[in-house]
């Protein structure tokens, strides 16, 4: 039987001017429990395997909203977000649709409950919902939902970290985006760190677009991990190496997610925030992206004239607040 894609919205009309070549997708994976401590499956029909709710992310959207939004489509029921995973983008789960189109998954994972509604399949996108135990479910999930179910209940607190991993060959992203739909709104993921130093004051960067002072960070390329991105643009902007102990929080809501470009580019970004310690190297700015590095304390960063559509000032307001850690904005 062939196989006619059912993609909608965003993905359809990236694809329609990317075709099928290798590309990111930002998508909630929603893990949904019952009082009992079932998991929420279904089967898709684009892949022959168990899944679980979840889908791509819109412009616009918001991960939150994405998640919720996707388990009501699929399998009718309405459902809470109750607390992050992690991200989950190695390569090692890249995906291939039978119709060729090739993605590196971004994938949120967040855990959720149900709080109304009526299960049922849509028909479409899933064919059959029940409740399945964790322990039936889970191996018949391919290794990327193994993952993030195993990650849900071995850490119920923390976000997991990814490791630090990248191919021999990496592929800038943006470039391949924009040879295909021009200065459009598109959906970028990425990383930041939030790196202190022994006094407490946070690594930060003079942007040459704003002439303020940011944590570093930057877009993800094809063929690395959420951790590699931070570790990559730690040592590209400021000559630091660096290595992830914590993750803050996910980042993705409107308007302060929307970058304007001075060329015309509008982007939806989507980034991972990361508490990092210092390994090694010697700081230095880029004197690209960057036209000067330093440590600087948290409340002389937040004091800066920031614009109101910046996510800059949440990012260093969720820092100082641990116990709220990890966030989903």
């Amino acid at each position: 039987m062939s196989f006619t894609s059912q993609a909608d919205g965003y993905v359809r009309w990236l694809r329609e001017r990317v075709g099928s070549q290798l590309i990111y997708l930002v998508y909630t994976t929603n893990l949904v429990f019952d009082e009992a401590g079932r998991i929420l499956v279904q089967r898709r029909y684009d892949f022959d395997w168990l899944s679980v709710p979840g889908g791509a992310l819109e412009i616009n959207e918001s991960i939150r909203a994405c998640a919720e939004r996707e388990a009501l489509e699929e399998t009718g029921l309405r459902v809470q977000v109750e607390r992050l995973v992690g991200v989950f983008s190695h390569p090692a789960y890249n995906l291939l649709y039978p119709n060729g189109d090739r993605v590196q998954q971004w994938t949120v994972c967040v855990v959720s409950r149900p709080v109304s509604g009526e299960l049922h399949a849509d028909g479409s996108e899933s064919l059959a919902v029940t409740w399945l135990p964790g322990d039936e479910a889970l191996p018949q999930f391919p290794p990327a939902y193994q993952a993030m179910v195993r990650a849900a209940l071995e850490s119920p607190r923390d976000a997991v970290l990814e490791p630090i991993y990248a191919e021999p060959q990496l592929t800038p992203y943006y470039p391949i985006l924009r040879a295909g739909v021009g200065h459009a709104p598109v959906i970028l993921p990425g990383a930041m760190a939030l790196v202190p130093n022994e006094r407490g004051e946070l690594l930060v960067t003079r942007r040459t677009d704003d002439g303020l002072w940011h944590p570093p960070g930057g877009y993800a390329d094809l063929g690395e991990t959420t951790t590699h991105t931070v570790v990559r643009e730690v040592r590209e902007e400021t000559g630091l190496e660096i290595e992830p102990v914590r993750v803050i929080g996910v980042y993705s809501e409107v308007p302060l997610m929307i970058g304007h470009y001075p060329n015309g580019d509008v982007t939806h970004n989507v980034g991972i925030a990361f508490e990092c310690r210092i390994t090694g190297g010697t700081l230095h700015a880029d004197g690209d992206e960057a036209s000067a590095v330093a440590f600087k304390p948290v409340e002389e960063l937040l004091a800066q004239p920031f614009h109101p559509y910046t996510d800059t000032p949440q990012l260093l307001r969720d820092y100082l607040h641990r116990e709220t850690w990890p966030v989903l904005r």
